[in-house]
């Protein structure tokens, strides 16, 4: 996926329409085109929106290959971390199209596997469960998974 992500964005860099927009509408147009094909971008376009920012100069520049090397570098690797970020259950729940009771009863049951937990202070502690991107991608890219999931609900044991 990496490769292709880095692809994706050396060849939108490359376009020259992108010019004539302005600096905010270069950064939606940038992860539009990004999220078409990478669905986890999709999941995550605030998030995109907010930390690539920064990279406004790279986006506008006439040709930014040449000099701006190190920068396209650190903008592929700011995608990256975005894209291979664990997912929260509230964030999970929003990219997959689930219920809450969906995920709970789903990662009762295995299939949704979480691969660990963030605590938390807020007026207290509390952990949250985090999810791989890597599952969350696969389940985009094949929504009959979750489809079959649905069709055959199986109880979770008692505590």
């Amino acid at each position: 996926m990496h490769h292709a992500l880095a692809r994706d964005i050396l060849s939108y860099l490359q376009t020259p329409e992108r010019l004539a927009l302005s600096k905010s509408e270069r950064l939606t147009r940038f992860v539009d085109f990004l999220s078409g094909n990478h669905r986890i971008i999709g999941c995550r376009k605030q998030e995109c929106r907010k930390r690539l920012r920064r990279f406004g100069y790279i986006l506008g520049a006439v040709c930014p290959m040449a000099e701006r090397a190190s920068d396209i570098e650190k903008l592929i690797t700011t995608v990256e971390d975005i894209c291979t970020r664990p997912f929260t259950p509230a964030t999970l729940q929003d990219a997959l199209g689930i219920s809450s009771r969906e995920h709970i009863r789903w990662t009762c049951d295995g299939k949704l596997r979480p691969i660990g937990t963030k605590m938390i202070k807020d007026r207290g502690r509390f952990s949250l469960t985090l999810y791989s991107a890597e599952d969350v991608a696969r389940l985009l890219m094949s929504p009959e998974i979750l489809a079959s999931w649905r069709a055959r609900p199986v109880a979770c044991p008692p505590r």
